[in-house]
Order: C-alpha cells, then sequence, then structure tokens
C-alpha cells in the first residue's frame, strides 16, 4: 500500500463557462455534419482533438467557413467583425464565447463609447484579451504588468478592464500605479469568481505538500497561471497536459502532493492522474530484492 497522501483541489477542472461551450460544441457536431470552430474551442489539446475527430475542424478565420454552413465562436469571444462576417456569409454562427469573457467586451465597449482610454490587463497573444479590444472598437490597449506603463503614453481619463484569468494582485498592482497618474480612473474588476477561487484554493494546497502537479494545457493562460502561483510559494511544482507525463522520479522523498487543474482540464483527465501517481509511489514503496539468506 502506497505512502503518499494526495490532497486534490475542489475548484480544479472545468468551469461553467467552458461546461457551457462543450456543450455547444457537442450539440453543434449532433447537427451539422461538419462544423468549423473559430480556434481551438478551449486550451486543452485532448478535448480539441475529440471534438476533431467528431467532425469539428479549426479554422483561424471566418472567411475559411463555406457560406451557409456552420461555425462555433471560441470561449475566448472573437471580435464584431467576425459576427458581421457570419451574417453576410450566411453562416449559422453558435456563440460559445463565455458568459463571464462577454461581460468583459461589453464593459470595455462601455468604456471606450466614453471617450476612456480603455487598458486591458492582459496577455498580448491571448485570444481573450484580443476580442476584448476588438470590442472596444480598437480604441484599448492590452497591458501585461504595471512596469510597461512606463512605455505607454497615459491620458487623464483612463478605464481598466482584465482578462478573465488574471490575478487580483496584478489588478491591486496596476491601479496602485495608476492613481497618481491621472484625474480619473475608473476599474471594473472583470477576473472570473471561479478563477479567484481556484487561485486561492491552490495557493492553499501548495503550502501544504512536498510537490505540486498543475495539470492542463501548456498555452492555457489560466493553467500557465496556477503553476506560476504554485512555484512563487516555494513548492515544487510540474505542469503536465496528462497523466504519461508524470516521472518516477519526482516522487523521490515527497510524502505529499497536491493535484490542481486549470479551467478547460477534463475530469477524467484530473483522475487519470491521481491514479498514475498512487500506481508510480507503490512501485517506489516496493522493498527492493534482497539476497537469499546463505
Amino acid at each position: 500500500m502506497s505512502t503518499l497522501k494526495i490532497m486534490g483541489v475542489d475548484e480544479a477542472g472545468f468551469c461553467f463557462g467552458v461546461r457551457r461551450a462543450l456543450q455547444l460544441a457537442n450539440e453543434a457536431t449532433e447537427k451539422h455534419p461538419e462544423v468549423a470552430c473559430l480556434g481551438p474551442l478551449i486550451h486543452n489539446r485532448q478535448v480539441v482533438d475529440d471534438l476533431r475527430a467528431r467532425g469539428m475542424r479549426v479554422v483561424e478565420t471566418i472567411e475559411e467557413v463555406p457560406r451557409g454552413s456552420a461555425a462555433l465562436v471560441r470561449a475566448h469571444g472573437a471580435g464584431p467583425a467576425v459576427y458581421e462576417a457570419a451574417r453576410e456569409r450566411e453562416i449559422d454562427l453558435i456563440d460559445a464565447t463565455c458568459p463571464f469573457v462577454r461581460r468583459v467586451q461589453q464593459a470595455a465597449a462601455r468604456f471606450a463609447e466614453d471617450s476612456y482610454q480603455v487598458l486591458v490587463l492582459g496577455e498580448r497573444e491571448h485570444p481573450e484579451a484580443q476580442a476584448i479590444v476588438a470590442h472596444a472598437g480598437g480604441h484599448a490597449t492590452i497591458i501585461e504588468n504595471a512596469s510597461e506603463l512606463d512605455s505607454i503614453r497615459v491620458s487623464d481619463r483612463v478605464a481598466v478592464v482584465c482578462q478573465t484569468t488574471q490575478r487580483l494582485d496584478t489588478l491591486q498592482e496596476l491601479v496602485s500605479a495608476l492613481l497618481p497618474r491621472i484625474a480619473e480612473l475608473r476599474v471594473a474588476n472583470t477576473i472570473c469568481d471561479a478563477t479567484s477561487k481556484r487561485q486561492k484554493a491552490t495557493v492553499s494546497a501548495a503550502q501544504q505538500v512536498d510537490l505540486m502537479i498543475v495539470i492542463g494545457g501548456y498555452h492555457s493562460a489560466n493553467t500557465n497561471r496556477l503553476a506560476q502561483i504554485c512555484r512563487a510559494t516555494g513548492t515544487r511544482t510540474e505542469h503536465i497536459e496528462s497523466a504519461d507525463e508524470l516521472r518516477g522520479e519526482w516522487l523521490e522523498g515527497v510524502s505529499t502532493v497536491g493535484i490542481t487543474a486549470g479551467a478547460s482540464t477534463p475530469p477524467e483527465a484530473v483522475e487519470a492522474v491521481r491514479r498514475r501517481l498512487l500506481d508510480l509511489a507503490a512501485e517506489r514503496d516496493q522493498p527492493g530484492d534482497t539476497a537469499p539468506p546463505e
């Protein structure tokens, strides 16, 4: 019997927005013989491969979708031009944008209409942040942290919104840096509540274990952030996509392991990691061969 203790994070795995997107994607593949998704539905390779096997192909632009066919907006959202192009091409557009992401898009659009300089706290290359900028009519700037303010010309009226997977302390640092510089500041804390809860629970687990395993896609912003905050606690942390990547040597000298997962990680992937950890620990704990008595 293994002596390894495994601590799971209750908030780990699929969030509401991902579950909703997957439900819409599954319904779309049942209804249409072929459906396109504008970018990967979520940042999880296994899930995307499964959808592809059932007839969903991933495209980069709406122009790649045949006129009159069906397409899915990914959970990260899309800009207004995509919706307009879909109408012109008579495409059945199924909107799987996370409702919490849509809230950020709407906030950015309102601030832009009110003539605020909109700062989007997020990752420049992330599709969610790029779609938020598009909904602000292009009158927005993505900023990744407070230190970048020195390279941005800031007006007297600024509004801040956040990519939903951002950390609260990063937002607080940005707001603190902005306050002395400007006359008027509006802040919409659009960090997803599920993200905040998952991050807090993950930090708590990381502080109690010898090793943290973070499960999720390597391109997943929220999963990468979980790995980042685990490492910040000083606990050794390994980021993996699947149980196949676990290594027995990681358990040397380890008695407690924490498991957390990004919002796009299926529950079966988490369970597979748990089982594999127990198997590796059992192999580790087996007594070594001893020479027969003379």
